[in-house]
């Protein structure tokens, strides 16, 4: 078991991750930073929200980043991860996506503590601020254009961004476990999933990407690039495993059962002890 542990243990990822979130969020706290970030945030902000104006003649332009922008995609979010993890091949292997998505689950609870611990800290030192739809104008709300929808396009508490912080802890997680060719695609859904706040103006780059990434990186860092993520999802999914074969058996799509075409190079990196659960089924 030690000696398992040692292998899942990976001293470049805890370093670099614990680097990149130390740079991240030093750079936007130093005022010749804070500068920098904030004219990306302006210069962000009036190109995708303004696109709402510019655009506004292309067919469905606003109305998507409308419906992007209510409560019920949060769902369909959440469904289009879990469609990449539950299709064979793209982030596991078929015999290894029960336990995957357990993992996937177990670890998104670890980013909501790490989040919540940062929230205090960002109160405490007072970092949180208005979005920027209620900062800079003019602003086009899409709250006024689709009034029925409710859609979320501002936040007086905007630092981190929260959904921002979702997308990328997948994006990282599926980096961390398999690169194929599906790889690209993954980038591109994340980046499309932190594009709507950032259009309707709820939060800006630097609360995604310094915020969303502080808290991503170290969730990354001290949970993936540790035992503790493989050691807490295990017995996790020793606990719920007969309620997931029950309803495998039941499920029409039976991933035991899906035949699985893709080739798929694990990452060399990772942990050597356990490269067979991440090659490919035959």
């Amino acid at each position: 078991m030690k000696t398992q542990d040692a292998q899942l243990f990976r001293p470049w990822m805890v370093l670099s991750l614990s680097l990149l979130a130390t740079a991240l969020l030093g750079s936007w706290l130093h005022p010749a930073g804070r500068s920098v970030w904030n004219e990306l945030d302006e210069a962000t902000f009036r190109l995708l929200n303004g696109s709402l104006t510019t655009l506004q003649d292309v067919p469905g332009w606003t109305a998507m980043w409308a419906f992007t922008n209510i409560r019920l995609f949060d769902v369909v979010a959440m469904i289009l991860m879990t469609s990449f993890m539950w299709t064979p091949g793209v982030t596991f292997p078929k015999a290894e996506i029960p336990a995957g998505t357990v993992r996937f689950v177990v670890l998104l609870l670890f980013l909501l503590a790490v989040r919540e611990g940062f929230h205090e800290v960002v109160n405490s030192y007072a970092w949180n601020r208005p979005g920027p739809s209620l900062v800079y104008e003019p602003c086009v709300r899409l709250s006024e254009l689709f009034p029925s929808l409710r859609t979320k396009d501002f936040s007086n508490d905007s630092f981190p961004g929260d959904h921002a912080a979702v997308a990328m802890l997948w994006a990282g997680f599926t980096l961390t476990t398999i690169r194929n060719r599906w790889t690209p695609l993954v980038i591109l859904a994340t980046v499309f999933l932190m594009l709507p706040r950032l259009v309707g103006g709820a939060h800006s780059v630097s609360d995604d990407l310094v915020g969303g990434g502080f808290v991503t990186s170290l969730t990354l860092a001290f949970v993936v690039g540790t035992p503790l993520l493989r050691m807490v999802s295990d017995r996790v999914y020793a606990w719920v495993e007969p309620l997931i074969e029950r309803v495998l058996r039941m499920w029409p799509l039976n991933v035991r059962n899906v035949a699985d075409s893709t080739s798929a190079e694990p990452c060399r990196h990772d942990n050597p002890a356990t490269e067979h659960e991440q090659r490919p089924a035959a």
